[in-house]
């Protein structure tokens, strides 16, 4: 579907943000309340932390591998039509493990992992894509930072919904009901996305007649007659005159159209050598994937840490929301005032994780429910029986994304120094 042209479409590209927005809070909101089925799925299999915690963990991780798929899968279908069939496919992810028999987890990674990252990059990944199209002039940095917060909303929304779903009905039916709910509400979302208008769209306004016209060119081209259609009457000479012209326009701008394409083959060549070849590049690639690694565990163990520390259901889902609340502010806050830093968002990541690493040091010590709301992990865990050797991995890990991001500024002053002498 494409919106219809003119000034009254203008408007459509909000409706369009907000699209996004649901589509993040239904897909991406849940799976980052997997914490919550975590505790769960190891009762009812009796599997081992990093088993179960592999489903969450690979079904987040192909919310970004599977964008190749969303890039093919857009060039031949519309935004809206991958949106919709990565709502079905999520759907079906959760519909089909709540029938996953005991105790073959293993089923899981395709029917969870598999189906359900899939299904959320599709969604998500496209309709961002048709957001950029909608504001690639300008504003896009705040119609992105709105539909991002749907992460955050969903799971502020999730958490306490797929809490009450398990106490009451158990995680089987608290899966099927979220998966019809969640496939009725995502479609009637998808449908809201539509193509912004081409700019063909905007060559005659409504209320142009062809009359107006054909006397506009007649008072333009002296001495000849205007038809209907808005073609001018002229000789044969200069009819075969024009035709020339014509051809020869034609032949130039294929030419031109060739050249242009091969020259922007090259120039996309020469940028990718110069991102793979340029230490800054790989310094940001390892601090990205060390930060988001650390990230990933509150959405995976959290809720099993707090298991583990005896605070009941409800109070884990609280301290969820705390958390989604805080994380809500901090987007909004950056939607708000990040084109208006007096600095390089660098140096905000870098406070990002010196604040990650602090947390995960001062969660070592807390066991009672205040201090976990105040301070709003896997395989380790199975072999020492706590999170404590787990929390230090973690905050390793945004240590190490500190010192890759560290790296950036210092190599650029350090060259800055050599040029200068």
């Amino acid at each position: 579907m494409v919106c219809p042209s003119g000034s009254r479409c203008g408007w459509w590209r909000w409706v369009v943000t907000f699209a996004t927005f649901g589509l993040f809070v239904l897909t991406r909101g849940l799976q980052y309340s997997f914490s919550i089925l975590f505790v769960s799925l190891q009762e009812d299999f009796h599997s081992s932390s990093a088993l179960t915690g592999w489903l969450g963990s690979l079904s987040i991780a192909l919310t970004c591998l599977a964008s190749p798929l969303c890039s093919l899968l857009t060039n031949k279908l519309s935004s809206r039509t991958v949106a919709i069939l990565g709502v079905i496919a999520f759907c079906a992810g959760l519909l089909t493990t709540s029938f996953v028999p005991v105790p073959t987890l293993g089923y899981m990674f395709f029917t969870f992992s598999i189906l359900t990252g899939v299904g959320s990059n599709l969604a998500t990944n496209s309709s961002l894509a048709l957001l950029l199209d909608w504001f690639a002039k300008a504003n896009f940095s705040r119609a992105s930072a709105l539909a991002l917060m749907g992460s955050t909303a969903g799971m502020l929304a999730f958490s306490p919904l797929l809490t009450a779903l398990i106490t009451h009905y158990g995680w089987r039916n608290a899966l099927r009901i979220l998966s019809g709910g969640i496939l009725v509400i995502g479609i009637a979302d998808g449908l809201l996305l539509a193509d912004p208008p081409s700019t063909d769209d905007y060559a005659r306004a409504p209320d142009e007649s062809p009359g107006v016209e054909k006397h506009e060119l007649e008072s333009m081209v002296q001495g000849k007659q205007v038809h209907d259609d808005g073609c001018i009457e002229g000789t044969d000479d200069e009819a075969r005159e024009t035709d020339d012209k014509t051809t020869n326009n034609e032949e130039a701008h294929i030419s031109n159209q060739g050249s242009l394409e091969v020259g922007a083959e090259r120039h996309f060549r020469g940028r990718l050598i110069s991102a793979l070849t340029n230490p800054e590049a790989w310094a940001w690639y390892l601090a990205s994937v060390f930060s988001y690694s650390g990230w990933t565990f509150f959405n995976i163990n959290y809720a099993s840490l707090m298991h583990g520390l005896a605070l009941d259901s409800n109070q884990i889902a609280s301290v969820i929301v705390y958390f989604a609340l805080a994380e809500l502010g901090g987007k909004f806050l950056i939607a708000v005032i990040g084109d208006r830093l007096p600095f390089l968002y660098l140096y905000l990541l870098m406070a990002s994780c010196l604040l990650g690493t602090v947390v995960l040091g001062l969660m070592t010590i807390a066991k009672t429910f205040g201090v976990m709301v105040l301070l709003a992990v896997g395989a380790i865990y199975d072999v020492t029986g706590d999170y404590v050797l787990s929390l230090l991995v973690i905050a390793a890990l945004f240590v190490c994304a500190l010192a890759a991001l560290i790296f950036i500024p210092v190599r650029r002053r350090i060259n800055q120094a050599v040029h200068v002498v």
